[in-house]
C-alpha cells in the first residue's frame, strides 16, 4: 500500500478499525448523558442487560461500553490482571459523572458474583490500567475477537439499528 494511502487511512481511523476487525461506525457522536447515582445507573443497565443474554463476560463488557458511550456517557474500561487476588484478568467499566465521581459498572455482575451492576467493593476500585475505548482495549489485551459481540446475529442487528438511528438524527 502506498505511504500516502496508509497515512490517509490512519488519519481517518479506518486502518485502526480494519486491523482490529471492529466495525467502521462503531462509535456514534451523541449528546452528553449523565447519571448522578448508582440507582439511576442500575435502572439504565437493567434496560440493557436483556440484549446481552447470549454474550460472554468479555463481549458483554464491550457491548455495555459501546451502548453507554454511544448514548453520551463518559465511560472507560478498567483492567485488572489480579482480580480479587486470584491472578485472573477481568475487565469492567468505570463511568464518570458530571461531578467527576466514578462509578464501577459490572455488566456481568451475576456471573462475577458482584453485589449489583454498580458494585462499590474494593475489588472494583483496584485496577492496573484504564482504556478509553474498544480500540485501545483490543490493542492491549490480545485483539478484538474476545470482545466481538458485533459478530453475533443479535449484535449485528443492534449495531445496524443504532447506525440507522444516528443517520436519521443527522438528517
Amino acid at each position: 500500500m502506498p505511504l500516502a494511502a496508509t497515512i490517509a487511512l490512519l488519519v481517518c481511523g479506518c486502518m485502526e478499525s480494519a486491523n482490529l476487525d471492529i466495525p467502521e461506525n462503531y462509535y456514534i457522536t451523541m449528546k452528553k448523558a449523565d447519571v448522578d447515582s448508582p440507582v439511576e445507573l442500575i435502572r439504565f443497565a437493567a434496560s440493557i442487560r436483556p440484549h446481552t443474554a447470549d454474550l460472554t463476560v468479555e463481549e458483554r463488557v464491550a457491548f455495555f461500553e459501546w451502548y453507554l458511550q454511544n448514548r453520551g456517557f463518559n465511560v472507560s474500561f478498567a483492567y485488572s490482571d489480579n482480580f480479587r487476588g486470584s491472578s485472573r484478568e477481568h475487565i469492567w467499566l468505570v463511568l464518570k459523572n458530571k461531578l467527576g465521581e466514578s462509578m464501577a459498572v459490572e455488566p456481568s455482575y451475576i456471573e462475577m458474583e458482584a453485589s449489583s451492576v454498580s458494585p462499590t467493593t474494593p475489588d472494583y476500585k483496584s485496577y492496573q490500567k484504564k482504556y478509553p475505548d474498544i480500540y485501545e482495549l483490543s490493542q492491549n489485551t490480545g485483539g478484538s475477537d474476545q470482545y466481538a459481540w458485533w459478530k453475533r446475529a443479535s449484535g449485528q442487528r443492534l449495531l445496524s439499528e443504532n447506525i440507522m438511528l444516528a443517520k436519521k438524527r443527522q438528517l
